[in-house]
């Protein structure tokens, strides 16, 4: 498992996410946002995703 930042390509927050990849990142976020949506479903194509190299922080981290 790898650490991803999962972007919204129209704005907004990021979310941090724990998956197998980008894709599995990507898909675990929209199902998340779309647990409560009526009006406006969001779609795996509006979002991008990038991995997280937690190594590279020399001391502990919030991430929000």
């Amino acid at each position: 498992m790898k650490i991803y930042e999962v972007i919204p390509n129209f704005g907004g927050p990021s979310h941090v996410v724990i998956a197998r990849n980008e894709e599995e990142a990507i898909e675990a976020t929209v199902e998340n946002l779309n647990q409560f949506q009526t009006a406006h479903l969001f779609k795996t194509s509006e979002f991008c995703a990038s991995d997280i190299d937690a190594d590279k922080f020399s001391e502990p981290t919030i991430i929000d």
